[in-house]
């Protein structure tokens, strides 16, 4: 695969714009691989929301009949402001004929709101200084965030 160009797209569609399959055509017009990320509030419980909405039944029948996949982190990506909220996953990424393995991870420890989503891949860039031998193990993300924890001082407000 080395050499081939694909595409890596970051996209925030705002609750209060119906999702448009237009939009979405573009990101994946072309012909090229394509990770695109991004909140686009599209809920289903195939991307690990907790409920489905409108939006997210018709992204859900966007990526089935383009051939496209879904993947949203194991935990929430939002803690809500309030309480009786329950948190849910609104960041995902589609993809589409993309040649590596996506994980995602929310990063929990770093926001109290929305929370970081970590995608991971095994692409490796070897445009400048390749090394002698690539490390292409993954990244222990829940030792990270103890780590920061460890490193980070709680200030409570």
């Amino acid at each position: 695969m080395a050499g081939r160009p694909f595409k890596i797209l970051a996209a925030y569609l705002s609750p209060s714009r119906s999702l448009i399959g237009a939009d979405l055509t573009a990101c994946f017009g072309g012909g090229l691989p394509v990770l695109l990320a991004g909140d686009l509030n599209a809920k289903h419980v195939d991307s690990n929301s907790r409920l489905n909405t409108r939006r997210g039944k018709l992204l859900r029948d966007y990526v089935d009949e383009k051939s496209c996949q879904i993947f949203g982190p194991d935990a929430p990506a939002t803690n809500s402001y309030r309480s009786n909220a329950t948190p849910d996953v609104l960041d995902i990424a589609m993809v589409k004929k993309f040649p590596f393995p996506v994980y995602m991870t929310s990063c929990s420890a770093l926001s109290s709101d929305h929370l970081p989503i970590l995608i991971d891949t095994t692409c490796r860039s070897t445009f400048q200084h390749p090394p002698d031998h690539p490390d292409y193990r993954r990244t222990d993300w829940a030792n990270f965030q103890v780590h920061l924890d460890d490193q980070i001082p709680l200030n409570s407000e």
